[in-house]
C-alpha cells in the first residue's frame, strides 16, 4: 500500500478518484490488469466456474484499488504483512459505502471480490464484516411483473427481433445469457428447438407447445433442461425467423436463434465475427423496448413467466416440480433427468407438455387484448383520449419510430 501505516484514509483518495474515473477507462484497466501473471491466474480460476463472475469481481477489484490509490498486488502484500490492517481497510470501506448509500448487495459483492483476491494468496479474513440490511434489495422493492395489458403493449410495438427475444424470456422463462452468452461465443441454436422444421424457406413447429432445450453450457446451474414456448411466443419467433430467411439468410441446425444484424457494423464490442449476441446486448434490446414507458429490468420477463406458472399451479393446471424444472432450477425432476443422462420417459414429457399447454392462457394473457390495427381505430383512440393518454400515445409512437428506423 502507498499508505505507510497500512490504514485506510476514507474521504480523501476515494472522492478524488471516483469523480474522474469512467466505466470505459475501468474496462481498459481491467484488460491491462490481466497482463499481470497473478491476476490472470486468479481470473482464470474464477472463469472456470463462471466467466461473468470472473469479469465482475475483477471490475470490483479495480474500482476498489482506484479508490484507495493502490494496486491489487500491493493490497495482497499488505494482507500478507499485516492481516489486521487489510481487514480494517475492508471494514472501513464498508462504512464509507454505506455512507454513500450503496445498495447492500453491491457492498456484499465488492467484499466477496476482495476476499476472493486475498484468498488467492491464502489470506483468509477471519473477522465477520457485517453489512447493514445485507439481504435487502432497495432497487427492486417496488418492481412488479407486467400485467396482460402491459405485455400486449410491449409486444405490439416491439420489432420482430425484439419481440422474439421478449417472447423467449416471458413465454419460455429463458435467461438472457441462454440466448447469447457474455462474450457472444455460444447461445441458443436452431438445433435446440427440436420441434422446428424448415420447408421451402418457411419455418413451422411440428408440435405445440414446442420444446426448447437449454444445453448445459448455457444453463446457469450447469445442467441441461428443457422448457416449452407458448402459442404467442411461437408466433413471434416464427415471424422473426421467416423474416431472416426472406432476406436471404440460410438457417441450419447451427444457426443462432437470435442473431446479430449483419448490416450493423458498430457497437459490437469487437465481436463482429460472432454469430450470437452478447448477453449485455440482449438485455439492452429488452430494456430499450421497455423505455420510456416502463422502467423494469429485462429480468422482469422471467419473473413474469414464473409468476404466471405459479398462478397456474395454484389453479391445478401444472405441478410444482414441472414449474421448478421449466425455470431451470434444480429439483426432484432435474435429479431424475440428470441421473438418467438426459432421458425422461415419453409419458412424463407428454404430461409436462400438456401441463404447459393448460397454463398457456395465463402466459398469453395479452392475447385477449386487441391491437389497434386499423387506421380508424387509432383515430378514434386519439379523438377520445384525455391529455394524459395523448401524451402516452405520443411517447409510444416516437419510441416505435425510433426502434424501427434505427439500425440495430
Amino acid at each position: 500500500m502507498r499508505k505507510a501505516s497500512g490504514q485506510s484514509d476514507m474521504g480523501n483518495t476515494i472522492d478524488k478518484t471516483t469523480s474522474t474515473t469512467t466505466a470505459k477507462k475501468r474496462e481498459n484497466k481491467v484488460r491491462k490488469l490481466l497482463a499481470n501473471t497473478e491476476v490472470k491466474r486468479w481470473y482464470d480460476n474464477l472463469a472456470r466456474g463462471s466467466p461473468i463472475t470472473a469479469e465482475s469481481r475483477t471490475r470490483r477489484l479495480v474500482k476498489f484499488c482506484e479508490e484507495h490509490n493502490t494496486t491489487p498486488m500491493e493490497l495482497a502484500e499488505l494482507g500478507i504483512k499485516d492481516l489486521k490492517a487489510v481487514t480494517d481497510l475492508l471494514q472501513d470501506h464498508i462504512t464509507w459505502m454505506e455512507l454513500k448509500h450503496y445498495a447492500p448487495q453491491y457492498i456484499e459483492a465488492t467484499m466477496t471480490a476482495l476476499k476472493s483476491w486475498l484468498r488467492h494468496f491464502d489470506i483468509l479474513i477471519v473477522r465477520r464484516l457485517k453489512i447493514t440490511d445485507a439481504d435487502s434489495t432497495p432497487t427492486l422493492e417496488n418492481e412488479r411483473v407486467p400485467n396482460g395489458k402491459e405485455m400486449a403493449e410491449i409486444l405490439f410495438r416491439a420489432p420482430l427481433r425484439e419481440g422474439a427475444v421478449i417472447s423467449l424470456m416471458a413465454k419460455s422463462g429463458l435467461r438472457p445469457e441462454v440466448l447469447g452468452n457474455h462474450n457472444g461465443t455460444d447461445g441458443l441454436m436452431i438445433k435446440d428447438l427440436p420441434d422446428l422444421e424448415i420447408i421451402n424457406g418457411v419455418t413451422r413447429f411440428l408440435h405445440t407447445p414446442p420444446k426448447v432445450i437449454v444445453r448445459r453450457t448455457l444453463s446457469k446451474a450447469r445442467h441441461q433442461y428443457f422448457t416449452f414456448l407458448s402459442n404467442v411466443g411461437s408466433e413471434r419467433l416464427l415471424a422473426y425467423l421467416n423474416d431472416r430467411m426472406a432476406k436471404g439468410e440460410i438457417l441450419n441446425s447451427e444457426s443462432a436463434v437470435i442473431a446479430p444484424n449483419r448490416d450493423y457494423k458498430y457497437g459490437r464490442q469487437g465481436k463482429e465475427g460472432n454469430k450470437f449476441l452478447l448477453t449485455v446486448r440482449i438485455s439492452n434490446i429488452v430494456r430499450n423496448t421497455f423505455r420510456p414507458r416502463f422502467t423494469w429490468r429485462p429480468y422482469v420477463l422471467r419473473s413474469y413467466f414464473d409468476t404466471q406458472l405459479l398462478l397456474a399451479e395454484a389453479r391445478g393446471k401444472i405441478a410444482h416440480d414441472f414449474r421448478v424444472f421449466f425455470m431451470g432450477h434444480k429439483g426432484s425432476i432435474e435429479a431424475k433427468y440428470t441421473t438418467n443422462k438426459g432421458i425422461l420417459s415419453e409419458e412424463l414429457v407428454k404430461e409436462m407438455q400438456d401441463a404447459f399447454k393448460r397454463s398457456e392462457e395465463l402466459l398469453d394473457m395479452e392475447s385477449q387484448v386487441k391491437a389497434p390495427q386499423q387506421k380508424e381505430d387509432l383515430q378514434s383512440m386519439i379523438a377520445n383520449a384525455d391529455p394524459q393518454m395523448l401524451q402516452e400515445i405520443l411517447v409510444m409512437l416516437i419510441s416505435a419510430i425510433k426502434s424501427k428506423s434505427s439500425v440495430k
